[in-house]
């Protein structure tokens, strides 16, 4: 039924509604106001009554009293005979015209002789002795009475007669003989109807009128309110109307978006033991399984038994407390093949807060993965000889315990390049590096690494130190003993050769001092010892330290700015802020030269202030954008930490400011570097990586930090024209960033060759020397 049809009918009903309430409520208001007018009678009479017999009892101990003599002449004044009098008068003087007298059944004064109502009432006070009152309506008055019974004073005049005041048995025949509780007779009090029923129309008419007038008030307000909500419901309809299309159109959104999803993601559902309930044809398609095949069965059938089972209770444990997990899996296709997914796996609740099922969302990442692969691969290989090189060398130091290392210099190389060519050169590198290698596969416990142009690594593990000696003094003979025949030509070598058998963290370092002194002093081989030059480090140390405190003291720590070009364009739109020393001879030097004794002086926290300060005060009247390099211990230092989130609030220019974290292959505390970087990205700052490119583990790295720009590290670049592989790395960093959505921006951009394989290969921004050196000013 529509509302239009209701509110019709609700026109015609709700006044007789309203009439029936109304009637019903004049009846109610007509019998509460009759039983309220004689309830009021009921205590006017109560009052009349009680104001009587005060006056009766008054008078009668007057006489009993004897300060009036009770004779022939006093008895009228008694109130059996001068309540009729009263009474008259009474009834003449009050508005109601009530009558009041003291009445008796048998009455000796005639006058006081009670008529037949009121003989009623004494014949009910006879029949009950405990009433008190007696009230009743009839034909044309109330009739109120109370009991007048026989006390001890009364006996005097009703007793037995012989025992009477002379003067009133003479006179009087009867009422004698009463004994104490005896009814004499009553006090009547008569109210007449005719002043009351007045009372009681006036109210009533006044009640029937409030009614009407309130009956045609709300009838009228009804009749507003049904036009008023009818408009409403109007109003309403075609609001619907719009919601409904709107709703319409939003689940047509959600479909499309379903079949969006469906489309491109793996989409799979199940219950809360796990078992699968759904899976999409992408799901079918990747995983090589039917729906048949996989419905009804547990969803463990994808995992990779070589994952760590810590992660999947770490999942688990994170879907069944009603929170989103998200994470990157190695899961198992059904030929037993592997595949990689990042996934979301989100908890479905219904409106009880229950977990009904789990559904997943995941995005076949094997491709990305596979890239990463092939740029480990490409980082850490030597293009020439095919051993792994520097990057290799470190990751396997990290990587492994109780290591020593040997390096192996060709003595004065530079000549033969120059000599025969580099071409020549290249090749008996690479003869040099297979008889080094075949020395070294005789033993396991060795690896060998090229680590620069004509220096070798062995990385010795799990051999005694006088092992590692014994070695490296067979590897100097092998050496030596050994002619190179490369293209028609027959080359002898040379070789310095030094052993580090420090704690891994200093191997490179102290293996490269000793190589260095050996080289100087012309020894074959050389084995490191802490005594080498400590002196001199000490002295020069200290005397960078005093350097430092005097640059900081005299607001000599100043910032140098390079600017990032805009490859599209060749716009100017940020720069890097670089520190650079000034000493007391007015002479600039570059954090290459002091940034390292300055950590060891506990000066490096200060330096880290000054350049986040001044950065902050160059760049806040202009609306460049620029970035501030930040080591893995800055982010993961509290002070620095609290420190440039202070200067953010300060300065209210964090739209603006690009954090570049430097050594992120060295992260070790990830949750705290990424706590960081989500402070500062909800503050609007953004984040780069510097030296991108040259090791393993930034790439990895990256695929978990939120990085809005990658910088490609400087040696990549100043090879990318001679140097393939260093083209195929940047090829496979770009893309990947691309598919990332993350901006590339190129270093140590020194010439317009350079420039212009960077914009082909697809690098949305360069830095370098071909646009400008590091300079005190902006550009």
């Amino acid at each position: 039924m529509s509302y239009k049809v209701i509110s019709k009918k609700l026109i015609i009903i709700v006044p007789i509604m309203f009439f029936i309430i109304a009637f019903v409520r004049i009846s109610l208001n007509y019998f509460e106001n009759k039983k309220s007018v004689e309830e009021f009678i009921s205590e006017q009479s109560k009052l009349v009554d009680s104001l009587y017999m005060t006056h009766r009892d008054y008078y009668q101990n007057l006489y009993l009293n004897k300060i009036i003599n009770l004779n022939e002449k006093s008895l009228a004044g008694l109130p059996a005979f001068s309540a009729a009098q009263i009474s008259k008068t009474f009834s003449e003087q009050n508005r109601l015209q009530i009558t009041m007298q003291t009445v008796s059944d048998r009455a000796r004064n005639p006058k006081n002789q009670a008529d037949v109502y009121e003989l009623e009432a004494i014949k009910y006070f006879k029949n009950n002795a405990d009433a008190k009152e007696y009230f009743s309506l009839e034909s044309d008055f109330y009739q109120y009475a109370t009991p007048l019974k026989i006390e001890k004073k009364c006996l005097t005049c009703h007793g037995e007669k012989s025992k009477a005041p002379k003067f009133i048995s003479d006179k009087y025949d009867k009422a004698y003989d009463y004994k104490i509780g005896d009814i004499r007779g009553i006090l009547s009090i008569k109210v007449p109807t005719f002043h009351v029923n007045k009372i009681i129309n006036k109210q009533f008419l006044g009640s029937v009128l409030y009614d009407l007038l309130l009956m045609i008030f709300v009838s009228l307000i009804a009749f507003y309110l049904m036009r008023f909500f009818s408009k409403l419901q109007g109003q309403l309809e075609d609001e619907l109307d719009d919601r409904t299309h709107e709703l319409k159109n939003s689940l047509s959104f959600l479909e499309s978006y379903k079949d969006a999803i469906d489309s491109n993601l793996i989409v799979s559902k199940s219950d809360l033991n796990g078992d699968i309930t759904y899976v999409n044809d992408i799901f079918c398609k990747i995983t090589g399984y039917t729906r048949e095949e996989v419905i009804g069965k547990n969803h463990s059938i994808l995992r990779d038994k070589s994952f760590s089972k810590a992660m999947y209770k770490k999942l688990w444990s994170t879907i069944v407390s009603r929170e989103t997990w998200h994470g990157r899996i190695r899961n198992v296709k059904k030929d037993g093949s592997f595949y990689w997914v990042d996934a979301t796996i989100t908890p479905i609740i219904n409106a009880k807060g229950d977990i009904t099922e789990y559904i997943s969302i995941r995005h076949d990442i094997t491709q990305l993965i596979d890239q990463k692969n092939e740029l480990k691969t490409f980082a850490n290989t030597d293009s020439l000889t095919k051993l792994g090189n520097r990057n290799a060398l470190k990751e396997e130091i990290d990587n492994s315990e109780n290591i020593f290392l040997i390096l192996v210099n060709i003595d004065s190389f530079s000549q033969i390049n120059d000599f025969y060519g580099h071409e020549l050169g290249d090749s008996i590198l690479v003869e040099f590096a297979s008889k080094l290698l075949q020395s070294c596969s005789m033993n396991k416990e060795l690896k060998l690494f090229r680590v620069s142009g004509d220096e070798f690594a062995i990385l010795t593990v799990d051999m005694p130190a006088h092992s590692v000696v014994q070695k490296a003094q067979s590897i100097v003979k092998f050496i030596n003993s050994h002619v190179y025949e490369v293209e028609d030509e027959t080359v002898e070598l040379n070789a310095t050769v030094s052993i580090s058998l420090e704690k891994k963290e200093q191997l490179l370092i102290t293996a490269d001092m000793a190589l260095k002194i050996a080289r100087r002093e012309a020894k074959d081989l050389i084995v490191y010892d802490k005594a080498m030059n400590l002196d001199k480090e000490y002295e020069n140390n200290m005397l960078w330290t005093k350097k430092i405190k005097e640059a900081i003291k005299n607001d000599k720590i100043v910032l140098y700015f390079q600017p990032i070009v805009d490859n599209a364009n060749g716009e100017i739109n940020k720069y890097e802020s670089l520190v650079r020393l000034i000493d007391e001879n007015d002479k600039v030097i570059t954090p290459y030269f002091f940034l390292e004794i300055a950590k060891k002086a506990k000066l490096y926290k200060q330096i880290t202030k000054i350049v986040v300060q001044k950065s902050f005060e160059n760049f806040r009247e202009n609306d460049f954008e620029f970035s501030i390099n930040l080591s893995i211990d800055d982010i993961l230092d509290k002070e620095i930490n609290a420190y440039i989130l202070e200067m953010l609030d300060i300065y209210n220019i964090s739209n603006r400011v690009i954090f570049e974290i430097v050594e992120s292959e060295s992260i070790e505390n990830f949750d705290e570097i990424q706590k960081f970087i989500k402070s500062v990205k909800e503050l609007g700052c953004r984040v780069a990586i510097d030296d991108f490119g040259t090791g393993y583990s930034n790439f990895e790295y990256l695929m978990r930090l939120e990085a809005d720009f990658i910088k490609i590290d400087g040696s990549i670049i100043k090879e990318i024209l001679e140097n393939k592989n260093s083209e195929i790395i940047t090829s496979v960093i770009v893309d990947f960033a691309k598919k990332m959505n993350i901006q590339v921006i190129a270093e140590f951009v020194e010439n317009e060759e350079i420039f212009n394989k960077v914009k082909e290969l697809g690098i949305e921004k360069s830095q370098g020397y071909y646009f400008s050196e590091p300079k005190p000013f902006l550009i």
